[in-house]
């Protein structure tokens, strides 16, 4: 529209000027060398008008020209982030949908987009790790690292799960040491130490990091908690196992109070004390525990004391039956203690209340002797005979000499 109006302008302005043009009188000269070239004045106007035009013309096609280009190159550039974009969505589609190769392809062409290059790098580094492309994955992590240095965390966090899922542990820990070093308090990089040091069962590490995810509140109470008992109940176990009791009181004295209540470390203590056949602290521990909380497991294991005056520690335990008058563990419990203070019509009676809840192969096996020191072999006998009935049981019941019989 503007060229149009401007041609118009110009031919009417030609009407007007050309006329005055033609009047004008003289002639001008251009001197070349001792050569001299005679223009009229009026033809002379004429055509420094028109260079001028022509000038002006030229000026346009060339700004037309310039910004036609542009919209070329602006075109190419918009092709190729619109294919690298959609490189990287089908990348993700082919990720989440476990096509490993076709997913790895894909994000590494996509990786051309400036804000996306990092999200496609780690996207293809879990690709290659699922085809099993160990050294392809540490490539795509390492490009991601120059792409980005200042991702160093989020690109380590990366690196440290890929290594676990393969069981690279020792990697692995390297991994996250460095990043506990770049950031000590950094929720996740504690959660994947915690993790890893779990599944290498290296449980004093766990204990040694644990004031970290309290303060950081990387687990919630009720989750800290659980580590917590389940890491000192693992370290328990492991003293245990050196059959020196010495070195496990020391240590479970050392276990933060509050730890020790719990029923978990009570219990695997109590074994470990009834292992190590020191009925004396074992003895203390049940009286102590059965205050706070009750454990049916501790309470067996009360019955085991060998103690030098088991009539008193009888008398003890049957203070219990207020809290618990039905509980077949106790009576069990208090019929054991009967027969080591030989109190054998206490302990038949116990034992048979027992069996009355809960018929179990260790009530029948007591109650057989209790029998036999009342003097009563036949009793004995089918107590036995009864207690490994109970311990036998088939899936299904049948007459085995009927079935004998039947395929004579």
């Amino acid at each position: 529209m503007k060229l149009k109006w401007y041609l118009l302008f110009g031919l009417l302005g030609g009407l007007i000027i050309g006329p005055l043009i033609s009047k004008i009188p003289g002639s001008t000269y251009i001197l070349l060398d001792k050569t001299a070239i005679e223009f009229k004045n009026n033809v002379a106007l004429g055509m420094l008008i028109l260079a001028i035009v022509l000038l002006w013309l030229v000026w346009i096609l060339v700004r037309y020209l310039l910004r036609t280009s542009n919209l070329t190159l602006n075109w190419f550039g918009d092709r190729n982030l619109r294919k690298a974009r959609q490189n990287t969505i089908d990348g993700m589609i082919a990720l989440a949908e476990g096509h490993w190769k076709t997913a790895e392809k894909l994000l590494a062409k996509g990786a051309q987009i400036r804000n996306t290059k990092l999200i496609n790098y780690l996207a293809a580094a879990r690709a290659a790790q699922e085809q099993g492309d160990d050294k392809g994955r540490d490539h795509y992590l390492h490009i991601a690292a120059k792409t980005q240095p200042d991702a160093q965390v989020a690109i380590g966090l990366t690196q440290a799960q890929l290594q676990m899922q393969h069981k690279q542990y020792e990697q692995a820990l390297a991994t996250l040491s460095h990043l506990r070093d770049l950031s000590p308090h950094h929720p996740y990089v504690l959660k994947l130490l915690y993790q890893l040091y779990a599944r290498l069962n290296d449980w004093q590490h766990v204990i040694d990091i644990l004031p970290k995810l309290r303060k950081n509140r990387v687990f919630d109470t009720e989750q800290l908690s659980s580590i917590e008992i389940t890491a000192w109940q693992h370290q328990l176990q492991k003293h245990a196992e050196t059959a020196n009791f010495d070195k496990l009181s020391a240590f479970w004295n050392g276990i933060p109070a509050h730890v020790r209540k719990s029923p978990e470390l009570e219990l695997t203590y109590g074994k470990a004390l009834a292992q190590l056949q020191q009925d004396q602290e074992l003895e203390v521990l049940v009286k102590d525990s059965v205050k706070h909380q009750w454990q049916d497991e501790l309470i067996q294991l009360f019955g085991d004391i060998d103690t030098p005056q088991p009539d008193k520690t009888l008398a003890y335990a049957e203070t219990w039956l207020k809290q618990k008058p039905h509980n077949a563990v106790l009576l069990t419990t208090l019929g054991k203690l009967s027969l080591k203070a030989q109190l054998w019509g206490k302990a038949k009676n116990y034992l048979e209340q027992s069996l009355a809840i809960i018929p179990t192969p260790s009530a029948h096996y007591y109650l057989a002797q209790a029998y036999n020191e009342l003097g009563h072999p036949i009793q004995a006998q089918e107590a036995y005979q009864n207690g490994l009935a109970n311990e036998v049981k088939p899936r299904r019941e049948y007459d085995l000499i009927g079935d004998l019989t039947e395929k004579r």
